[in-house]
C-alpha cells in the first residue's frame, strides 16, 4: 500500500495488521454483518449500498470421488479443531469468523455465491 493505492477492496485478514499499525484506515466492509475484529467499521449497506454483499469465505473441499467416509473423517477433524478456543481466537485476531458447516451447507453456500456474482461477472466480459 505504501502510499500509492487511494483506494482498494481488499480482504479484511489482508489489510486488519495495516489497520491496527495505522497504515490504512478502513472506510468500510462488503460483508452482511460487522465484523468482531473491526466493530467499528461500517457496512457498505449501512451507508446505503445494502446490495453490495461480498464476503470472503475459506473453506475445504476434497475432490468428487473422494469416498464418503474419507469425507466425514474429514469434516469431523476440521470440526473439532474450530472448536479449540486458542485457534477460534487466533483465527479472530486474523479477521476470520469461523462459521463451521456441514458439507451439504458449504456446497449450498458456494453454490449461493456464485450464483449471486453470475451476472456482473457475465456483464464485465471476464471469462474463466
Amino acid at each position: 500500500m505504501a502510499g500509492q493505492l487511494d483506494f482498494a477492496v481488499v480482504t479484511l485478514t489482508e489489510v486488519l495488521p495495516l489497520a491496527r499499525d495505522g497504515k490504512l484506515r478502513m472506510i468500510a466492509l462488503t460483508s452482511s454483518q460487522r465484523a468482531p475484529s473491526a466493530p467499528d467499521v461500517p457496512l457498505v449497506g449501512e451507508l446505503g449500498h445494502p446490495r453490495l454483499v461480498a464476503e470472503n469465505f475459506v473453506g475445504l473441499s476434497a475432490p468428487a470421488a473422494m469416498p464418503a467416509a474419507a469425507q466425514a473423517r474429514l469434516h469431523r477433524a476440521l470440526a473439532e479443531v474450530l472448536t479449540v478456543p486458542r485457534i477460534v481466537e487466533r483465527l479472530g485476531e486474523l479477521g476470520f469468523v469461523t462459521k463451521p458447516m456441514s458439507s451439504a451447507e458449504f456446497a449450498a453456500y458456494v453454490a449461493r455465491q456464485v450464483e449471486s456474482f453470475q451476472a456482473a461477472v457475465k456483464a464485465s466480459g471476464a471469462k474463466l
